[in-house]
């Protein structure tokens, strides 16, 4: 019975472990999406548009109106009716000039993966005129010394 008892506390454990470790990373929001793995960009509706249905023919179905100032996740891109994003369940939006595409910066996707956004370092006394942060030394510049 202790065995049994042991056994499930462990499984409980550990489940609650993975869930809080899964939740450490956070959402990646971008505008009012958040980011996703698997996406390339995400459109923005500047004016309003259609929503389409791309069909095994290669033919298009509308399925619904987008409005102005929608954003939509984008995970594939096709050339076929002079570009296609596809936003998902085998739905596209046309590129044309009611769409704005924009591509994740390589800051977001780092954040996606996990990783600690670049260090860039502030010098602690900066040079009149200096207005922008200076990039941190380059590691590979560096020569160690020993003192014995």
């Amino acid at each position: 019975m202790r065995k049994i008892i042991s056994f499930l506390i462990l499984i409980v454990s550990l489940t609650l472990l993975h869930s809080v470790t899964a939740e450490a990373v956070g959402k990646v929001m971008w505008g009012k999406t958040e980011l996703k793995v698997g996406q390339i960009g995400k459109v923005t509706v500047q004016s309003d548009t259609t929503l389409w249905k791309l069909e095994a023919d290669q033919s298009l179905t509308k399925v619904r109106s987008l409005k102005k100032g929608e954003e939509y996740r984008v995970y594939r891109y096709i050339g076929a009716h002079n570009g296609l994003y596809g936003v998902g369940g085998g739905n596209f939006v046309k590129k044309d000039i009611s769409i704005k595409y924009e591509t994740p910066s390589k800051a977001k996707l780092k954040l996606l993966k996990g990783d600690k956004p670049d260090v860039i370092e502030t010098p602690a006394n900066p040079k009149p005129g200096d207005t922008l942060p200076v990039e941190p030394p380059k590691k590979d510049n560096l020569t160690v010394i020993s003192v014995d």
